[in-house]
């Protein structure tokens, strides 16, 4: 298959492409100025691998939870791309794709984003399989609330930042950190695409907190 993935759900913007010629990648940390680049990073990745969107057979995208405005232009495109092409989307929590590599553990792993505010957004897995709702908390409530006789290991780009929030480690494990997630993005497209289909039209960012301008509406609403 032919197939073209990005995630904007972060600072570190990340694009792939898979073709019968190999595996191509960009990788930027750019802060959160997706928007200046990502057209161009995926038109130089199809120059790179000889193609074009309309030749692809799938593009994948990461559907939060993340940055707001990221997740709004990374999913924009992505649906932007696919209903000009015909070329069928899916998009993947944020979560499962970082806890990809880890889905042999028997033990819980809980992949962290920063959510600010001391928060971080993530869920529970064992096996790979998903045992909690996605979740906006605080080191030390997920420690306390998914800790295990066997341990629990912390993974994903903020694994160090929800170390540095806990009070002690405990039989905390924290796995080292490589933006390469975009390639587990690649092998898990196509598996949801045959699963599930493809995304519906309406099928929109994963929002775990509102945004701030949300929340000052709802102020100014007497909310």
């Amino acid at each position: 298959m032919k197939i073209l993935a990005f995630d904007t759900s972060g600072p570190v913007l990340s694009v792939a492409l898979e073709t019968p010629r190999g595996r191509y990648a960009l990788i930027r940390d750019i802060g959160l100025r997706h928007g200046e680049i990502l057209a161009s990073l995926i038109q130089q990745l199809c120059t790179d691998g000889e193609t074009s969107i309309r030749d692809l057979d799938l593009i994948v995208c990461a559907r939060g939870p993340g940055s707001f405005t990221g997740l709004r232009i990374g999913m924009s495109l992505a649906k932007g791309l696919s209903a000009g092409s015909g070329v069928p989307l899916v998009s993947l929590p944020v979560p499962d794709i970082l806890v990809h590599p880890y889905s042999f553990y028997a033990s819980p792993v809980i992949p962290v984003i920063d959510a600010k505010k001391g928060r971080f957004y993530g869920a529970c897995y064992i096996g790979g399989t998903r045992k909690s709702e996605y979740f906006d908390l605080d080191a030390e409530t997920i420690v306390r609330r998914y800790n295990s006789a066997e341990g629990i290991l912390i993974a994903g780009p903020d694994a160090e930042l929800f170390k540095s929030g806990l009070s002690e480690t405990g039989n905390v494990s924290f796995a080292p950190y490589s933006p390469t997630a975009v390639f587990d993005m690649l092998s898990m497209g196509p598996v949801q695409l045959e699963t599930t289909g493809p995304d519906a039209p309406g099928q929109g960012p994963l929002y775990i907190r509102k945004s701030e301008a949300e929340l000052g509406m709802e102020k100014d609403n007497g909310g």
